[in-house]
């Protein structure tokens, strides 16, 4: 990764997945300059998610977020962009 490249974690989420958003939202990141490097379909297990979102562990929304992002698959990517 050169000095001016930047990694951004980006996921679609379930409700973007099932409602086949999936290449409509790609599309509109790539228009906004970013770069597919790395894209999966998952099934996020909730022990990933809890970790993922560690930082939210103590507010109140955080057991329906854990809950709603492991309802469905999730499509994360690596998007890199350049400055």
């Amino acid at each position: 990764m050169s000095a001016n490249e930047e990694r951004t974690f980006i996921a679609i989420k379930p409700d973007g997945v099932q409602r086949g958003l999936v290449g409509e939202i790609i599309k509109r990141f790539e228009q906004k300059g970013f770069k597919l490097v790395a894209m999966k379909l998952i099934q996020a297990s909730e022990e990933l998610l809890t970790q993922h979102y560690i930082d939210l562990k103590d507010r109140p929304f955080f057991p329906g977020l854990v809950s709603y992002m492991s309802s469905g698959p999730v499509v994360a990517m690596e998007h890199h962009t350049w400055q």
